[in-house]
């Protein structure tokens, strides 16, 4: 389906994105590509369907000449792309026009267009959400409204340039299971993705590194490779993690790239030595939260209030007087009982209903929620960027709601959002990172000051980058200057709305360690994020959002020992609190007294397996777990 001979390109004349990529893509092949940020995924997905054309070498997609002028079309309809951000590819004012819109220049009948429409929308979980406003919807949904539009165009090739990088895990679990629907159909499926669990999902993996292929395999010949995938700026996924500690410390059982053959591996394993009398006593289930993780969170309670919201409601839609009657309607009708296959009611107006929370000084505070459950939109009240049209939010003593006040706790409460370096805009670094303080009225040398201090602490030297354009700068670096430009302002709170976003595995570490310092300098942190294994690792309190209200709060390990109640709203838990839960349920007894590292299970089950783990054996001792993923970043 896919010939590749001898691809290079680049975008300068200069610096290859590409050198001399042999590969091939077999017809109904489910096909995944890794790498490091900045590795050419994205350069060379964008070759598939023509829309770059290689210096040297050849592409043929179905056997035609992507390097053909007049077989764009055809290539192209044959060859349908999602982008990483949708906003890129998002044309019209409302969804059901925007998934219609490539089926129209496509020719297709007017008739099947509506079929088509109807079908990609529930394919992602839409149905419901045909007349709602693209810009409205929420970044996970406008991934979603993306992908439709390509699946409506019916194409051989789907290729999805990390398409999940915005899905909570419901979306990102709902995505794959349409991917390998359509892979049984017989489509060819191209994927670029930062999550391990989905490249475990490919028929083939490859990894580029440098504009080039450095590995070619099965999932299982690539993923179970750790140190050279190290190299790579990549991770191994967590089953295999916990696979290469338990047969490091003496359990006979394999690294296994998919979580369900990891559990049935172990579970097999504890059986055979159950049999023969050689595993390890169980220990006893304790319910009790252990005292030192309860106690964070009482501790939490004496810390000063810096942000307080109550009783919070919002809607971009409704008006003043529509949210009165919507109100009196709503106290008579009841809760819609409408909800989409991935997300929340399409006929609710509102983003925000009746919040109520405290942010405290110096906590690292979590917001999770699926897409669409309004986190982006409270983050944004935080700071008076939205102010309450219903409710109260207080920051720093100043109520939001009054313009005067709200513009003034934007120099102390910082927010970064999706993809920061977004937000980069001057001719230098110096000059992107000075424009808050300058805005701020201070003298020159303290905004000299400034920026020289919050460039080194994101780890950058004014003398080498200050003079040079954000924009020459690599994706992660400019991600940092954005992220020095904030705290330029001398925040005394840092809101991050999904900041790692689109990161390959080591960047995303770095910045982790980054956001860490940070708040271990005094920063109080709010991060949004729906990579639970991050909220688990690096907060001290989540607060779990669903269809606009708060559904609970509390530690990690209180908020984490409740995975029905999260999945049932569409998220998750961390991977190896995952896993625990199916070893649990195939009869491997686990204590389960709190929440689970890959290190603290793999100690558990060493005990269990061979009566001796040679590391803690108490669950209890979750914050000296914590305090070694804080050294690791988070």
């Amino acid at each position: 389906m896919i010939e590749c001979r001898g691809v290079s390109f680049s975008y300068d004349g200069a610096v290859s994105a590409l050198d001399s990529v042999d590969l091939n893509i077999e017809d109904g092949e489910f096909f995944c590509i890794l790498g490091g940020n900045g590795s050419g995924k994205s350069t060379f997905a964008k070759h598939l369907n023509a829309l770059l054309q290689p210096d040297a070498g050849t592409v043929r997609i179905n056997g035609m000449d992507a390097s053909d002028p007049e077989l764009v079309y055809d290539i192209r309809s044959t060859a349908g792309m999602v982008f990483q951000n949708p906003d890129d590819q998002l044309v019209a004012t409302l969804v059901e026009d925007d998934v219609a819109f490539g089926p129209e220049n496509l020719g297709v009948p007017s008739a099947q267009i509506a079929q088509r429409v109807r079908e990609a929308l529930k394919g992602v979980g839409l149905v419901g959400f045909e007349r709602h406003e693209t810009h409205a919807l929420s970044g996970g949904q406008k991934q979603r409204v993306a992908l439709a539009g390509v699946l409506a165009m019916e194409p051989r090739v789907l290729i999805l340039d990390e398409a999940s990088s915005m899905l909570d895990p419901r979306g990102r679990k709902g995505l794959m299971k349409a991917c390998r629907a359509l892979h049984a159909r017989g489509m060819t499926i191209v994927m670029i993705t930062h999550f391990m669990e989905e490249a475990a999902e490919a028929d083939r993996v490859a990894v580029f590194r440098a504009g080039h292929v450095a590995m070619l395999g099965t999932p299982e010949e690539i993923l179970t490779r750790a140190d050279e995938l190290a190299q790579l700026n990549l991770d191994m996924p967590e089953s295999c993690r916990l696979g290469v500690a338990l047969r490091a410390k003496g359990v006979p059982v394999y690294a296994q790239v998919r979580e369900a053959d990891m559990v049935a591996g172990i579970a097999q394993a504890y059986a055979e030595r159950s049999r023969t009398g050689i595993a390890g006593r169980p220990f006893a289930f304790d319910p009790r939260i252990p005292d030192n993780v309860s106690s964070a969170l009482d501790g939490a309670d004496a810390l000063e209030p810096v942000i307080e919201i109550s009783h919070l409601s919002f809607s971009y839609s409704l008006s003043a007087r529509e949210r009165r009657r919507w109100h009196k309607r709503s106290a008579t009708a009841g809760k819609s009982s409408k909800q989409a296959l991935w997300g929340n009611d399409p006929s609710s107006p509102w983003a925000l209903r009746d919040v109520s929370l405290t942010v405290r000084r110096g906590e690292f505070l979590g917001l999770a929620g699926h897409t669409g459950s309004g986190k982006s939109t409270l983050v944004q009240h935080l700071n008076g960027l939205i102010r309450p049209q219903e409710g109260s939010v207080r920051a720093l003593g100043l109520d939001l709601s009054n313009k005067k006040d709200a513009a003034a706790v934007k120099a102390k409460v910082g927010v970064v959002f999706q993809y920061p370096e977004r937000q980069l805009f001057a001719e230098t670094v110096a000059q992107d990172v000075a424009f808050g303080p300058h805005n701020l009225g201070l003298p020159q040398d303290e905004v000299d000051r400034r920026v020289e201090s919050s460039l080194s602490r994101v780890g950058l030297d004014l003398s080498t980058v200050g003079d040079k354009s954000p924009f020459e700068l690599s994706g992660g670096q400019q991600r940092r200057v954005a992220f020095a430009g904030v705290l330029a302002m001398e925040p005394e709170v840092l809101v991050l709305d999904e900041p790692m976003a689109g990161l390959d595995p080591a960047a995303r570490r770095d910045f982790l360690e980054l956001i860490d310092r940070l708040h271990r300098d005094g920063l109080t942190v709010v991060m949004v994020s729906h990579s639970m294994d991050d909220l688990a690792n690096c907060c001290d309190r989540i607060v779990v959002m669903n269809e606009g209200a708060v559904f609970a709060e509390g530690t990690p390990a209180q908020v984490f020992a409740h995975a029905d109640e999260l999945k049932s709203i569409g998220l998750g838990v961390p991977a190896a609190q995952r896993m625990a839960l199916a070893l649990t349920e195939a009869g491997v007894p686990l204590r389960f007294d709190g929440f689970y590292t890959v290190e603290s299970l793999t100690d558990e089950l060493v005990d269990l397996l061979i009566g001796s783990s040679g590391g803690p054996s108490n669950v209890a001792d979750i914050a000296k777990f914590k305090t070694v993923a804080r050294e690791k970043g988070c």
